[in-house]
């Protein structure tokens, strides 16, 4: 390099804004129309696709936009604050209910092209606890129905109508695809009285890693502009350990503080089903919805494809490697990714595909494990040791 003076130029790199084109980031926004500020009827039930809170402004959804009950505006914010390079869908609905929102989900989804990863669904009409607990149910089945039709998404809804004295435990309902949140930045409660804060959980399981719990300290402080003071739906501030103990157990999702950090954070990534259940944490779910979509796209191209089989009627070593190696594939980014641990594939050569035109594939991930505690043995030593004499 010249050592004259002289100008010096260093071409850069990202201006432009183009994205990964991971798509575990996609994510969906799914709401009622309640403000006269966007009127256009021809917007209803439409998916429009943003890159940034200024796309959300473009169409007239600005701070202005929000209502007591209705948070749009506010979501879409805290999204894209948690991932500045999140992609996020939204879609405007009509809805009579909290339930009947919900049910609009898969139809988003599809509208979507099954892009979506996971979805937040807030409601602007008043709705009791009893309502929400009816719109997980409904969730799970739109949640079903998506995975049937190879298009899964998680689900995340707001803990409206929510009383921290009065919280049944959400394990009972058996919804493994659903979260909900209670969490609520106090000073923001006093606009949106009964709304959570869904879109600060969307936007940081949108920047997760499928593999990764979004309570992760080291990686999702969740303070900054729209979140400053942990506190549950309505505003009511966190004031005993106990309480949230409670909540936890019970399977919420909300917002703490640490002792000795600053910060404010999530407390786990619960879905409403028993914590005993391989999916009871939304990055078990995402973890096998990535390989389910994997391993779908990996063998598609060999359905009503010819299978030969040797002369006893079973699967020669060729065949079933060859699947077996599609498989792998699929797969092993994931372990690149730190997303598994590791995965066995395995085609039983001895199966009888004349008989039933069937190939049947067993495959297995060991998932990535997840630290909920650090156990520390901790005491003085005397480095004399025991005196003896």
């Amino acid at each position: 390099m010249s050592t004259l003076n002289d100008v010096v130029i260093t071409k850069l790199s990202g201006g432009l804004g183009r994205r990964n084109p991971e798509q575990d980031m996609v994510s969906g926004l799914l709401y009622d129309t309640v403000s006269s500020i966007i009127t256009d009827a021809s917007t209803l039930d439409k998916v429009q696709r943003l890159a940034s809170l200024e796309d959300a402004e473009a169409l007239g959804i600005t701070a202005d936009y929000d209502t007591e009950q209705q948070s749009v505006y506010y979501q879409i914010q805290q999204f894209f604050r948690m991932n500045p390079s999140g992609d996020l869908y939204i879609m405007r609905t009509a809805a009579t209910s909290y339930a009947d929102i919900v049910s609009k989900a898969v139809d988003m989804q599809e509208k979507a092209d099954g892009n979506i990863r996971q979805m937040a669904i807030i409601y602007s009409g008043e709705t009791t606890f009893a309502q929400t607990q009816a719109a997980v149910l409904k969730a799970q089945q739109q949640a079903d129905r998506a995975f049937a039709d190879y298009i899964p998404f998680e689900i995340i809804l707001e803990g409206k109508g929510f009383k921290a004295n009065e919280a049944a435990s959400l394990a009972d309902l058996g919804a493994a695809n659903v979260s909900v949140v209670i969490a609520m930045d106090v000073e923001k409660a006093v606009k949106y009285s009964n709304t959570a804060a869904v879109g600060l959980a969307l936007g940081a399981l949108s920047k997760a890693k499928v593999s990764e719990n979004i309570a992760w300290i080291e990686k999702f402080n969740l303070t900054g502009e729209g979140f400053a003071k942990a506190g549950f739906v309505g505003g009511t501030e966190i004031k005993t350990l106990g309480t949230l103990e409670t909540l936890n157990e019970k399977r919420y999702i909300f917002t703490q503080t640490h002792t000795g950090l600053a910060g404010v954070y999530f407390n786990d990534s619960h879905t409403c089903t028993d914590g005993t259940s391989d999916f009871a944490y939304v990055e078990n779910n995402r973890t096998i919805n990535k390989a389910t979509r994997l391993l779908r796209t990996a063998l598609l191209p060999k359905l009503a494809s010819p299978v030969l089989v040797d002369i006893d009627g079973k699967l020669p070593q060729s065949v079933s490697k060859s699947f077996e190696g599609l498989c792998r594939s699929a797969l092993e980014g994931m372990v690149a990714n730190q997303e598994v641990s590791a995965f066995d594939v395995y085609v039983d050569p001895k199966q009888n595909i004349l008989a039933t035109s069937e190939l049947k594939v067993k495959a297995e991930i060991t998932p990535i494990g997840t630290a909920r505690k650090i156990m520390v043995d901790l005491g003085f030593k005397n480095p004399f040791g025991i005196d003896k004499a």
